[in-house]
């Protein structure tokens, strides 16, 4: 043993270190590679040190041959590269998809050479085989180089040894535990040794047979447990899925569903629409034309009858397009006979693969088939599927052909009317107290469920019976009388460079089973119209800030029925020019936190966004004083708390204080949608 590792145990030695090695590898490739790099750079020129620092690695036991020291580090260092590959991989499959959805790759694909083609292509690049094996040459290519190595060659290998794993592991799937395993290790330490010839061939470094032996352990170990670390992986992050709103991918539900390859039928159509996501349970939200949502967990018939709408639509999207030519030519009539003609196709296709799985899997239901009596059935929502496509062309003509169909069949109220309780409690303050506790109230308290984010019952009576006040609870009742969603605001006044008074909507809020298109813009519309009434120059409210909080957070945050991305989605759309974040010249969001209110804990995972009220103005790109937004905080937390004791309210005062001291003395706007990345980044680093 050499002096490093004398004092060290055989354990230590021979598994704790090079499984801490394997660690410190993947911290430097990911984070000291990536954005420590940027951060020392820039901290090079400031302060001439690095801020990010490099893991070094531990002494390892001495290995010679085939002893059981070099055995037990290439199996360790195996099983700790697996973990770090199918984390890689897992993280990549999220980017392409999110750059796919983006940039709309799909539609473009299809522009050129079909529908066909492009859901073969989509179904190819967001595939968990393809983000796996992306993942893996993009670590391979990211990782600190070792002697005679190229990060061209790591990538080269890379692709080989995953190339081979995701094409034949699979092939292994059915044998016994034991025969799989051994299978598994055969296939690791070939694709390994064919990984290290190719990496050093494009490095031009000659392979040794002990490189060689040595490769092919590691690679045994590595496929032995990459298999089931990925079954992990995916089991894992489907279930978190669930329960913070996202849904799952169409491949990733089949196989936690354990429907994959139970129908050809279903995975022939699940390959058409790979861009979707599954929800599953009572979420009935969709906000981008990207999920499916299921009622219960669904199964494989309820699955195909929804990917098979999905795939129609995409498929017939030149048709329809047709149908809105013909719709500008002046010919109404017409447009909406060859409009419903191919909606009765597409839900007549629906039925026909719904049937057909049903079929392939031995599901007794019975499905209708004929054309003529489907137009004539009823939908979940009571109406007929002649009726809900009557109603869907009207929504299709007045957005030109862009919206084919918004309606996902679950019974989902209309907003119909508007109550202010401040003017209630001005005529009836019973009746006022009635509808806040019976109504108002309990639907607050369930589209916000953690209740630091809202105030006592009580403490809002008396904003509203204050005569001098101007805090408002606006109730949204629906078609069916009931109150499905609200709007709380009040006046503050700033008196500010800029801003003399603005508008603080505190609360914005639509009901579970009230969620829908045309009720979140309608939602959106009552609230503008009632903030630009009050002569305000902005309006600001606060949101639940992903890269402020916590995983427990996020899913707290889901249990209101959206997940905090959707809930982002819409804030990012509000009276349709979406809200704006004001940051400092270094990116630096402007802080903010809610101070406790009536006992509460403080809420530090919120950000404060603003629009403004001035018809077709956009804040983006305008300054705002720093002085201004410091403003606009005290004298809008002064109406909860006392804002010269209040330890929220000083933290945030001293900051901005501390700023404007240094000649930040102005902010700029940028959009909400324009600042996710740099949110998250920068937060965490």
């Amino acid at each position: 043993m050499n002096k490093q590792t004398e004092s060290m145990s055989w354990t230590e030695a021979n598994v704790v270190n090079p499984l801490s090695n394997v660690a410190s590898d993947a911290y430097n490739a990911l984070f000291v590679n990536t954005f420590g790099s940027v951060a020392n750079k820039a901290s090079q020129a400031i302060a001439d040190k690095d801020v990010v620092k490099r893991a070094e690695h531990a002494a390892v036991g001495k290995s010679e041959g085939f002893s059981k020291e070099t055995v037990t580090q290439a199996a360790v260092s195996g099983v700790g590269l697996a973990l770090v590959y199918v984390a890689s991989g897992r993280a990549a499959s999220g980017l392409i998809r999110s750059a796919m959805s983006i940039t709309g790759a799909e539609a473009k694909v299809a522009a050129v050479a079909g529908a066909e083609n492009a859901a073969k292509f989509s179904r190819t690049v967001m595939s968990d085989k393809t983000g796996q094996i992306s993942g893996a040459v993009a670590y391979d290519g990211l990782r600190d180089v070792r002697s005679g190595e190229t990060r061209m060659g790591n990538m080269a290998g890379s692709l080989t040894a995953f190339g081979i794993y995701e094409k034949f592991n699979p092939k292994l799937a059915n044998l016994n535990f034991g025969a799989k395993l051994a299978g598994y290790g055969v296939l690791g330490a070939g694709g390994s040794a064919s990984a290290k010839l190719v990496s050093d061939g494009v490095s031009g470094h000659l392979s040794s047979a002990q490189d060689i032996g040595n490769s092919m352990l590691t690679g045994a170990a590595l496929n032995m447990a990459l298999p089931g670390f990925q079954r992990a992986a995916g089991l894992g992050l489907s279930k978190l899925n669930d329960r913070i709103g996202r849904g799952n991918p169409v491949e990733r539900d089949l196989q936690l569903n354990g429907l994959a390859g139970k129908s050809e039928t279903l995975d022939d159509l699940a390959g058409k629409v790979a861009s979707l996501r599954v929800k599953t349970g009572q979420e009935t939200t969709s906000l981008r034309g990207k999920e499916v949502h299921l009622q219960g967990s669904g199964n494989a018939a309820d699955r195909a009858h929804e990917f098979a709408h999905e795939w129609y639509l995409k498929s017939r999207r030149g048709e329809f397009d047709k149908v809105a030519q013909t719709l500008r030519s002046g010919d109404e009539v017409k447009a909406f006979m060859e409009y419903r003609q191919l909606r009765l196709g597409g839900e007549t296709y629906a039925h026909r693969m719904e049937a057909q799985v049903a079929k392939e899997v031995g599901d007794p239901r019975k499905v209708e088939l004929s054309m003529e009596r489907i137009a004539g059935t009823k939908t979940p929502a009571g109406v007929t599927y002649d009726e809900q496509w009557r109603r869907d062309f009207e929504r299709f003509k007045s957005t030109d052909g862009k919206v084919i169909t918004e309606v996902d069949f679950h019974t989902v109220p209309s907003i119909a009317g508007v109550e202010s309780m401040r003017e209630l409690a001005l005529r009836d303050p019973k009746a006022m107290k009635q509808v806040m506790r019976e109504e108002y109230y309990p639907g607050l308290k369930k589209a916000f469920p953690d209740k630091s984010e809202y105030e006592k019952l009580s403490t809002y009576y008396g904003y509203l019976t204050d005569r001098n006040g101007t805090w408002d609870a606006v109730a949204l009742r629906g078609s069916d009388g009931k109150v499905i969603g609200g709007i709380q605001s009040q006046v503050i006044p700033v008196d500010g460079k800029v801003i003399k008074n603005a508008v603080w909507g505190e609360h914005i809020w639509l009901a579970p089973e009230a969620r829908s298109f045309p009720n979140f813009r309608g939602l959106m519309t009552v609230a503008a119209e009632r903030f630009r009434a009050t002569g305000s120059q902005v309006a600001f409210m606060e949101f639940n800030d992903r890269a402020k909080m916590s995983l427990q957070e996020m899913i707290q945050d889901a249990k209101g029925g959206l997940s905090t991305e959707a809930r982002e989605v819409i804030w990012g759309r509000f009276a349709n020019k979406g809200l704006n974040i004001a940051h400092f010249k270094d990116g630096k969001i402007a802080p903010y936190a809610q101070p406790g209110m009536d006992g509460q804990a403080p809420v530090n995972y919120l950000t404060l966004a603003m629009i403004s009220l001035r018809d077709g103005k956009n804040l983006a790109g305008t300054k705002l004083p720093t002085e201004d937004y410091l403003k606009l905080l005290r004298n809008a937390h002064g109406t909860l708390v006392d804002v010269h004791t209040d330890p929220t309210v000083l933290a945030y005062t001293k900051e901005l204080q501390d700023r404007i001291a240094r000649g930040d003395k102005t902010m700029t706007f940028a959009r909400l949608s324009d600042t996710t990345v740099g949110r998250i980044v920068g937060r965490q680093f």
